[in-house]
C-alpha cells in the first residue's frame, strides 16, 4: 500500500508526521501548541529580562523561539524583536583574512609600503570568535530592525526634534547597515543631512580624510561585512564629524557605548526595550552540531556586561550539550530554564492538532488512538512518552512506513506492525 493512498483514506491532505525544520515548517503556526506558562515567565514587555533555556535536540527550542517571536511581533509598538539565528555570515567574516588597500590606510608606515610596491596591508585579528564580533553583528541586526520600525511607524520626523538622537541614529546606520542595502541607506542619510549640519566638501584633503576613516572602520569592525567604497561614499555624504566626535568601535568599550546609544534610540522612539532571541547555534555549516565549536560561538555572548544592559532581554535557546556554560554567567542576573519538558497531555494535543490541521476541511476530528486496530489508547500513550516532539513524530513516521510496506490494503494499523515499528525506532534511536 502506498503511503499516499493511506493518507487519502484518512483524508490527510499532507503527511502530518513528516519532520520539518521549525523555521521552514509551513504548518508550525496552525499546529503549534503554545506553552503559555513558559511564555508568561519569559516575557515582561515593560522591562525585558535575560533567560537561558537548555533543551535536548527535538524538544522544540526553535518552535518555542518562533512562537515567542510571533507573540512579541503583536506588540511592535512596545518592544523591538531581534532574531539572532543565522551565524554563517558572522563565522565566515570572522575567519576571512582581511587586507586593507594602502590608499585607505592611515598608518605611518603606509607610505613606505607603497615604495616597496605593497598595495595592501594585512589586518591582524583574533583567531576565535570574540565578544566584539557578536556586538558588531547584534548592532547590525538591531539598527536594521529599528530602521524598519521607524519607517513603518512613520516616526522619521522625530529625528528632527533631537539633534543628539539624530546623530546617534546616523552614526549607527552608517557603521552597521548592511552593504547590500547601501542605496537605501545613502538615500536615508541624505534626507537627514540637514540635521547633521554638514556641508559637503570635495577637496583632496576631505577625500583623503574620508578614505582614512573608511579604512579605520574596515579595520576594526570585524563581525560584519564592510564595504570600503560604500563606507567612503557615506562619510562623504554625512561628513567625518560624527565619527570623530562619537568615535568608531576600536574597542569593546566603544561597542558597549554604541549599544547603549542604540538602546537610547529604542527608548526615544517609544519602545520599552529589546528582545534578542538567540537560537540555532548548532546549525551553522562550519559547526554542524559540534559541542566544542558551539561553545566557541556562544561563550563570548555570556558576558556579564552585556546582560546588564537595561531593557535588553536576551533569551538564549541552547542545546543541552552546552549546559556547563552556566558557570560562565551569574545566576542572580540571568535566569536559567534547565530543560523543556513535555507533559503527555501537551504532547497528545500537539500530535492530534497537527493531524487534524493536515486533514481535508470538514473532516470529523481524529484522535491518535483511532489509527490503530486495537488497544489504541495504550499505543498512543507510549508514543507521547518519547520525551520530545521530534522523537514522537519520528516514531509515527516509522509506524506508517511499516504499515504501508506490510499490508496490501488496510486502514488501521495492527499490533504486529506497531511492535515491529517500535523495534526499528529503538534500534535507530539507540544506535544498536
Amino acid at each position: 500500500m502506498e503511503i499516499k493512498e493511506w493518507l487519502q483514506v484518512w483524508q490527510f491532505e499532507h503527511n502530518p508526521f513528516v519532520i520539518f525544520d521549525a523555521d521552514r515548517d509551513p504548518y508550525l503556526q496552525t499546529a503549534m501548541v503554545e506553552n503559555t506558562s513558559l511564555r508568561s515567565v519569559l516575557l515582561h514587555l515593560e522591562k525585558p529580562s535575560p533567560y537561558v533555556i537548555f533543551a535536548i535536540r527535538g524538544a522544540g527550542k526553535s518552535s518555542m523561539r518562533i512562537d515567542t517571536e510571533r507573540y512579541l511581533r503583536q506588540y511592535e509598538d512596545k518592544v523591538l524583536v531581534i532574531s539572532y539565528v543565522e551565524f554563517n555570515e558572522l563565522l565566515s567574516e570572522v575567519s576571512r583574512p582581511r587586507r586593507l588597500p594602502i590608499e585607505y590606510s592611515a598608518n605611518k608606515s603606509a607610505l613606505a609600503r607603497v615604495f616597496k610596491r605593497k598595495k595592501e596591508e594585512p589586518l591582524a585579528r583574533e583567531a576565535k570568535m570574540t565578544l566584539d564580533d557578536h556586538l558588531d553583528y547584534i548592532l547590525k541586526l538591531g539598527i536594521e530592525e529599528l530602521y524598519g520600525h521607524i519607517l513603518e511607524a512613520h516616526k522619521e520626523d522625530m529625528l528632527k526634534d533631537n539633534r543628539e538622537i539624530a546623530e546617534k541614529f546616523l552614526l549607527l546606520t552608517a557603521l552597521y547597515f548592511a552593504p547590500n542595502d547601501l542605496s537605501s541607506k545613502v538615500s536615508a542619510l541624505r534626507r537627514q543631512m540637514e540635521i547633521a549640519g554638514y556641508k559637503k566638501k570635495s577637496n583632496f584633503f576631505a577625500k583623503s580624510q574620508a578614505k582614512f576613516l573608511a579604512g579605520e572602520i574596515y579595520r576594526y569592525i570585524r563581525g560584519v561585512p564592510v564595504s570600503l567604497e560604500g563606507t567612503f561614499k557615506i562619510i562623504q555624504e554625512i561628513g567625518p564629524g560624527l565619527f570623530e566626535f562619537h568615535g568608531i568601535p576600536r574597542t569593546t568599550e566603544n561597542r558597549f557605548t554604541l549599544l547603549k546609544s542604540f538602546m537610547e534610540l529604542v527608548r526615544y522612539f517609544g519602545l520599552s526595550g529589546v528582545y534578542l532571541l538567540v537560537d540555532r547555534v548548532d546549525e551553522p555549516t562550519s559547526i554542524k552540531g559540534d559541542p566544542e565549536k558551539m561553545r566557541e560561538l556562544v561563550t563570548p555572548v555570556l558576558d556579564d556586561q552585556l546582560f546588564q544592559i537595561d531593557h535588553l532581554g536576551i533569551i538564549m535557546f541552547l542545546p543541552y550539550e552546552l549546559h556547563d556554560l552556566k558557570k560562565y554567567y551569574r545566576s542572580d542576573r540571568i535566569k536559567t530554564i534547565s530543560s523543556i519538558n513535555w507533559s503527555a497531555e501537551n504532547m497528545i494535543r500537539l500530535i492530534e492538532k497537527r493531524m487534524n490541521v493536515g486533514r481535508k476541511p470538514g473532516s470529523p476530528p481524529l484522535q491518535l488512538a483511532d489509527i490503530f486496530e486495537e488497544d489504541g489508547e495504550s499505543k498512543a500513550q507510549f508514543i507521547v512518552r518519547q520525551l520530545t516532539p521530534r522523537n514522537a513524530f519520528r516514531l509515527l513516521s516509522i509506524i506508517v512506513e511499516e504499515h504501508c510496506g506490510t499490508v496490501i490494503y488496510g486502514v488501521k494499523i495492527s499490533t504486529e506492525v506497531y511492535e515491529s515499528a517500535v523495534q526499528r525506532y529503538l534500534i535507530e534511536k539507540e544506535g544498536y
